[in-house]
């Protein structure tokens, strides 16, 4: 009994000692740790200082480095722009070249001096464009023809050569703000004087409208229209729709069309094409119903009104 009371207040004595020893030692290690903690907490935001800063030295100099390659590209564009500038020249020279030992380069002017020069220098500029785009600085109220030569060239273009010797002008002192006929080849050429020098009548000289004449017929429209069209004299009436030779004209604009005689249209249409040839004109058409005893209709192309002769309508006076 007495060495088990010993025994028990020996172990309370030790515990005495022990457990505030244990409370002591937990306390420093949690110290510890947190001390560690924040030592790496503070390292790990060092870093992520660190960090940053390098992505950002190293993005500025990216950016750097990207912008001088953009101006080497820009410099390289520029370079490569003057190269085939340089070439096309060349390559022209040496054309001309061959075509002076043909004894043909007064065919094509160079340095235009007359008025003449002038004229033929442009009608040989504007045929000879390489694209249809190129022809833009050669006409007339290009920004609205635009659209226009798009849908003609839809099918294609190609550049064409014309010599001098096939060029005929026959109006060397055009006064300002009128047009004048410039036969080229196979082509009649409208061209205008204007205060920027002369410009070409692109759909004077192609013949295009805005309302083509084709879906015109198509459509059989009774709205009038006004077009450019060649038109000559015919033969062809319609005697049993009312279209006879004692009231009528006929002329042929791509069909058979009819004015009245008695008209104004009709007199002014007439005093062009009595002589049997085909002239360019622009004419008001419409398309009107006529019909036959028994009652069938049929719609025929009536002349209602003439604007003018030639397909120009830049002429200032």
């Amino acid at each position: 009994m007495k060495g088990t009371v010993k025994h028990f207040l020996l172990l309370l004595l030790a515990l005495w000692f022990v457990l505030p020893l244990s409370a002591q030692s937990l306390k420093k290690k949690n110290e510890m740790r947190d001390s560690l903690i924040n030592a790496l907490t503070e390292t790990v935001s060092q870093m992520q200082a660190k960090l940053a800063e390098d992505e950002s030295t190293f993005r500025s100099e990216i950016e750097t480095m990207q912008h001088e390659i953009d101006d080497m590209r820009i410099q390289q564009e520029k370079h490569e722009k003057i190269i085939g500038q340089l070439q096309s020249k060349i390559h022209t020279l040496e054309k001309d070249l061959e075509a002076l030992k043909k004894g043909e380069l007064d065919e094509y002017i160079v340095k235009p001096v007359t008025t003449e020069d002038t004229i033929v220098y442009l009608v040989q500029q504007y045929y000879n464009a390489k694209r249809w785009t190129d022809q833009l600085q050669y006409v007339l109220d290009s920004a609205r023809v635009e659209p226009l030569m798009r849908r003609y060239y839809s099918g294609g273009y190609s550049p064409e050569k014309i010599k001098k010797s096939m060029i005929s002008v026959d109006d060397e002192e055009v006064q300002m703000g009128r047009v004048t006929r410039v036969d080229a080849d196979m082509y009649t050429v409208y061209m205008k004087r204007t205060e920027e020098g002369f410009k070409i009548d692109w759909q004077a000289t192609t013949g295009t409208d805005e309302y083509s004449f084709e879906a015109f017929r198509a459509e059989k429209s009774t709205v009038t229209r006004q077009f450019r069209v060649t038109a000559r004299l015919g033969s062809e009436f319609a005697s049993d729709y009312g279209l006879t030779t004692a009231k009528y004209y006929n002329v042929r604009i791509g069909e058979s069309a009819f004015v009245l005689k008695n008209s104004e249209a009709g007199r002014q249409l007439y005093e062009v094409v009595k002589d049997g040839y085909a002239h360019d004109v622009i004419l008001q058409v419409r398309y009107e119903k006529k019909s036959i005893k028994s009652g069938y209709t049929r719609m025929f192309p009536i002349i209602v009104g003439f604007v003018k002769e030639g397909w120009s309508l830049e002429d200032g006076q």
